[in-house]
């Protein structure tokens, strides 16, 4: 029996987006970019969205598929979220 995965949900596209917008802030504003309001914003936006990931729908995931998922976000995008979480402090 095989199963298939499917491929990346609009959240998990949102998600990815809003990671990629802060990686670019990151990299171009240094240590200014704790301090910056468009980065602020982007981080409450990614928060949020981490956390509606496993809220309940029909159309989603498995509830546990969700909860791997929203945790594997978490921790993959925690440089981006909290100061000293990366190798860079």
């Amino acid at each position: 029996m095989s199963s298939t995965t499917p491929g990346p949900s609009s959240a998990d596209r949102e998600i990815d987006a809003i990671a990629g917008r802060l990686k670019e802030l990151k990299s171009v504003l240094g240590a200014a970019y704790w301090r910056n309001g468009e980065v602020r914003d982007l981080q409450q936006m990614l928060r949020k969205q981490i956390g509606a990931y496993g809220a309940w729908s029909e159309d989603k995931l498995p509830m546990h598929q969700r909860a791997r998922r929203a945790a594997r976000y978490e921790s993959e995008f925690a440089a981006l979220l909290w100061p000293g979480r990366d190798a860079d402090g």
